[in-house]
C-alpha cells in the first residue's frame, strides 16, 4: 500500500475548487434539475418546470443563433425546493 501525499492531494483539491463558479453562477440542465429533485427528466420538463411559480428557464442561444436547451440557476431551484418544505 502506498503512502498518501496529503500536500499534493490538498493542492489538487484546491485547484479543482478554484475553477468552480460561485454558487450563484451555477446553472443546471433539465437532467441535473431532475436528479436534484429525484424525478425523471420527462416529469421535470413536462410538468414541474411548467408549474406556476417555478423559476424561469434561462434561454441560452447556440452558435447558430437558435435557442438552445433551457437551463436554470441552481440557487433558484434550491430556493424553490426550500419554499415548498412541509412543516414538521
Amino acid at each position: 500500500m502506498s503512502e498518501i501525499d496529503y500536500e499534493k492531494l490538498a493542492n489538487a483539491i484546491a485547484q479543482r475548487l478554484a475553477i468552480l463558479p460561485p454558487p450563484d453562477k451555477v446553472i443546471w440542465t433539465a437532467d441535473q434539475c431532475a436528479d436534484y429533485l429525484g424525478i425523471s427528466r420527462r416529469h421535470f420538463v413536462d410538468r414541474v418546470s411548467k408549474q406556476w411559480g417555478f423559476p424561469a428557464a434561462i434561454k441560452l442561444p447556440t452558435d447558430t443563433g437558435s435557442r438552445g436547451h433551457d437551463r436554470w440557476h441552481a440557487v433558484d431551484i434550491q430556493a424553490w425546493v426550500s419554499k415548498h418544505k412541509c412543516a414538521s
